[in-house]
C-alpha cells in the first residue's frame, strides 16, 4: 500500500456508477451520522464567514460573503442542515447519493423551518455545476468514490474563480488498522459486496471477544461502545482511499486546485491534535523546518508524526497566489482585534426524535472564554485599538508561557481567531 490513494475494498475495475450504488446501499442501511442532541442556529450571518476568512489570512473578512452560495457535497444526514444553521444569510445546496440520508436531512430541515436549504439526490461523479459557488464543503466523501480525482474535478469546476473549498480526505497514517480490518472482514465474508449483515455480525463477535494479539485488539476495543452506524462507518465501509499531504496536494494540482491552509476541524479540536508543527530539537533542525515553504512543512509533519499528525482537512482554492504562514502571522500581529459573539437559537432533540426550540437565549462561542490560560490573557487584553504585537509585548513579562516562535504565533492565532475558536474578530 502506498500513500498515493489506495483502493482496498472494491476491485479497481468497478465503475463510478456501481460504487455509487454500493455507497447508496451502505448508507441506506446505516444512518450516519446520527442526529445531534442540540442544533444551534447562529443569528449573525456575518459571523462564521468572517472567521473562515481570518483562518485563510484575510482579516478584512471578505473571502466568503455572508450571502454566499454554498454547496455541501456528500452532505449525509445532517451536514447540510448544520451548514444552513451556521450560515443563515447563505443559500445552501446539499447533495448526496443516499436517498435515506437525504430524507433524514429533509425531516430535520422541516422541523427547524429552514428556508435557506435545498437538498438534491446526485452523484459527485457527474458534471453538476460550473463556477456557481463561493464556498464548497466536501469532507469525508471523495475518498469513497471509484476514482476520487473525478469528483474532485467536478467540485473544482463548481467553484467560482475566487471561491474556497473545505476538503477532507483520510490521512493515510490514520487508517492502518482500519485498512487491515476492512480487508480482513471482506475476506472473511467471501470477498463479496452486499454481505453487510454477515460482516456486522462477525465484527460484533470480534469486538466482544478481544483476544486478537497486538494493537488490533485495542483498536477494536475502542469501537465497543460506539453506536452501530459509527462502527459500520469505521470498520465496514465498502470502498476507501487514503492520502498523504504529498499525494493530496498532487491530486489537487492535477484538477487545478492547491492547498490553501489547514482547516481546524471539530475532531482535531476535540483531540487537541491540530498542530502541523511537530516537536523538534532547537537549533539547525528547527531552523531548517521553519525555513520550508508551507507545503513542505506540512509534508514533514505528516511524515514524522504519522498517525499523530492532524487530519487531512484543508481549505483549497484554484491555482493562484496564496498567503504563506509567515505572511498570515505578520498580518495577525499587526491587526487590532475585538471580542466576538453572536446570539444563537437552540433546537433540542426530544424523546420523539424531533427537534423543538429550547426557548432559552444563548451566545456563541461556547465556552465564552478561551480555555487556554495564555489565550485567555491575550483575549482579555484585546480592546479593538491595540495591535496584537503590542499586546504580546506587554504580556511577555507576566506570561512566561507565551511562545513568540512561528509555531507559537500560529497556535495563538488558531485558538483565538478561527471558526473552531471564534473569540476575536479583526476590528
Amino acid at each position: 500500500m502506498t500513500g498515493n490513494g489506495d483502493l482496498f475494498n472494491a476491485s479497481p475495475n468497478r465503475s463510478a456508477a456501481e460504487i455509487d450504488r454500493i455507497n447508496r446501499d451502505f448508507y441506506g442501511r446505516f444512518n450516519y451520522p446520527w442526529l445531534p442532541m442540540m442544533l444551534p442556529m447562529l443569528m449573525d450571518p456575518t459571523f462564521l464567514p468572517r472567521f473562515i476568512a481570518q483562518e485563510l489570512g484575510d482579516f478584512s473578512g471578505r473571502r466568503v460573503p455572508p450571502d454566499a452560495q454554498i454547496w455541501v457535497a456528500g452532505c449525509g444526514t445532517n451536514q447540510a442542515v448544520l451548514t444552513a444553521l451556521r450560515f443563515p444569510g447563505a443559500q445552501v445546496l446539499g447533495t448526496d447519493v443516499s436517498t435515506r440520508s437525504l430524507q433524514v436531512a429533509r425531516d430535520t430541515a422541516d422541523q427547524l423551518g429552514l428556508a435557506n436549504l435545498t437538498l438534491e439526490e446526485a452523484s459527485l461523479n457527474d458534471p453538476l455545476h460550473h463556477e456557481r459557488f463561493d464556498h464548497v464543503i466536501c469532507t469525508g466523501v471523495i475518498h469513497h468514490n471509484a476514482d476520487p480525482e473525478r469528483p474532485l474535478d467536478m467540485l473544482a469546476r463548481a467553484l467560482k474563480p475566487d471561491g474556497v473549498m473545505e476538503l477532507m480526505v483520510y490521512n493515510f497514517y490514520h487508517r492502518q488498522h482500519t485498512t487491515a480490518y476492512q480487508k480482513a472482514i471482506r475476506l472473511l465474508s467471501g470477498g463479496q459486496q452486499g454481505l453487510l449483515e454477515t460482516e456486522l455480525a462477525m465484527t460484533r463477535d470480534l469486538i466482544a471477544d478481544g483476544r486478537l494479539p497486538g494493537s488490533m485488539a485495542g483498536f477494536l476495543a475502542a469501537q465497543r461502545d460506539l453506536p452501530e452506524p459509527a462502527v459500520a462507518d469505521s470498520l465496514l465501509q465498502p470502498v476507501e482511499y487514503s492520502y498523504t499531504v504529498q499525494s493530496l496536494a498532487a491530486m489537487c494540482q492535477r484538477v487545478g486546485l492547491q492547498l490553501l491552509q489547514p482547516c481546524l476541524n471539530q475532531f482535531d479540536k476535540l483531540s487537541g491534535r491540530f498542530n502541523w508543527d511537530p516537536p523538534l530539537p532547537e537549533g539547525q533542525t528547527r531552523e531548517a523546518f521553519d525555513k520550508l515553504d508551507d507545503l513542505a512543512r506540512w509534508q514533514v509533519a505528516n511524515l514524522l508524526m504519522q498517525e499523530a499528525s492532524p487530519m487531512l482537512w484543508f481549505y483549497v482554492q484554484r491555482q493562484g497566489s496564496r498567503p504563506s504562514r509567515a505572511e498570515i502571522n505578520a498580518a495577525f500581529m499587526a491587526q487590532c482585534f475585538r471580542h466576538a459573539a453572536t446570539p444563537v437559537r437552540s433546537f433540542v432533540l426530544g424523546v420523539d426524535q424531533r427537534y423543538t426550540e429550547s426557548g432559552h437565549s444563548g451566545q456563541w462561542p461556547v465556552p465564552a472564554l478561551p480555555a487556554d490560560p495564555v489565550a485567555r490573557a491575550v483575549h482579555a487584553a484585546c480592546d479593538g485599538v491595540t495591535p496584537m504585537r503590542v499586546i504580546l509585548d506587554r504580556l511577555a513579562m507576566d506570561q512566561p508561557e507565551l511562545d513568540r516562535s512561528p509555531a507559537g504565533i500560529t497556535r495563538l492565532r488558531q485558538v483565538l481567531t478561527t471558526p473552531a475558536f471564534p473569540y476575536l474578530v479583526a476590528a
